[in-house]
């Protein structure tokens, strides 16, 4: 079972061990270390110099007691919350699966916002808002408080949870160093994908072919046999995805003069292509539906996230 709770606060309080002047470089690398904190810099509208104006202008003494603070609530907070959960767990309706809750630290100004993401909504609480109001707020009502508003006002969103569940499994697989073997990684994501998403109907990786640079070459795949075993760059979707660089989604390929057909059964299709660590395209992911229109951003989102897994793993 997935984590429903988790602390990120020790990380963002990595600022304290930075000079004043490089707090920008500290905020850099905080946002590439956690997807959330990208998406809440787009929700507030905020640049990256502004927070960083912020948070120089709440200072380190601030930021220190903040760290102080949560030190000494967190072993509790944690022990309520996590005991709140398993009592309560359909009041708080935790086999929708589409939520989870993550203690940040961010400006002090909201007690916690709802960060969308192709996994479902992270129901961010902001410790440093629970450090400036203390002797106003319980931390364990506020959390309660945030589940709630969340549940009552949000629908459930099952292929959202399927995702998060899914992410999270395939995280687990490409970064476990038992697993040497690139293609068998390859093989068991096509499966898991397959087996899971009911409208992925044909999964597979085309991988750029080592000797002819502008070609693709058919890795390991689920579904039908397909006579597309090697495609040049610019033929067909996956050839414009490799040439261009970038996602395809085809919501009826019928409409498609440049598609290549694998089977007759084939509505739709997505293509996102994977890159090494210097850019350079090494590969794609490739699926098919038996339905119109089955992919939009969620999907989009999704295998990009698992592109760049495997993109620090492999290449």
């Amino acid at each position: 079972m997935r984590s429903v709770f988790r602390d990120f606060t020790d990380d963002f309080f990595e600022i304290l061990t930075y000079p004043k002047e490089n707090w920008e470089d500290f905020w850099k690398s905080y946002k590439k270390l956690f997807d959330f904190v990208d998406i809440y810099v787009k929700k507030t509208n905020l640049k990256d110099e502004d927070i960083v104006k912020k948070l120089k202008e709440i200072g380190r003494r601030d930021l220190d007691k903040a760290f102080w603070y949560k030190q000494e609530i967190i072993r509790n907070l944690k022990s309520d919350i996590i005991e709140d959960l398993t009592k309560y767990s359909e009041k708080f309706q935790l086999n929708r699966g589409d939520f989870a809750v993550y203690l940040s630290v961010f400006l002090g100004d909201k007690p916690y916002l709802f960060l969308d993401s192709f996994k479902g909504t992270i129901i961010v609480v902001d410790i440093l808002y629970l450090y400036f109001n203390k002797d106003k707020i319980n931390p364990r009502k506020i959390i309660e408080e945030a589940i709630t508003t969340f549940i009552n006002f949000t629908s459930p969103n099952k292929k959202k949870a399927d995702f998060w569940i899914l992410y999270d499994k395939i995280k687990t697989i490409i970064t476990d160093k038992n697993y040497k073997d690139r293609n068998q990684v390859l093989k068991i994501i096509c499966e898991l994908l397959a087996e899971r998403i009911p409208y992925y109907n044909w999964v597979g990786f085309y991988l750029v072919d080592e000797k002819e640079k502008d070609s693709l070459t058919l890795g390991p795949f689920v579904g039908e046999p397909t006579e597309h075993t090697k495609i040049k760059f610019g033929q067909g979707i996956c050839g414009q995805a490799a040439s261009t660089k970038t996602t395809f989604i085809v919501d009826d390929v019928s409409k498609e003069d440049n598609y290549l057909s694998c089977s007759p059964k084939t509505q739709s299709e997505i293509v996102v292509p994977i890159f090494d660590k210097k850019g350079k395209i090494v590969g794609e992911i490739d699926i098919d539906s038996h339905n119109k229109a089955s992919f939009d951003s969620d999907d989009h989102n999704f295998l990009e996230a698992i592109a760049k897994l495997l993109t620090e793993r492999f290449w």
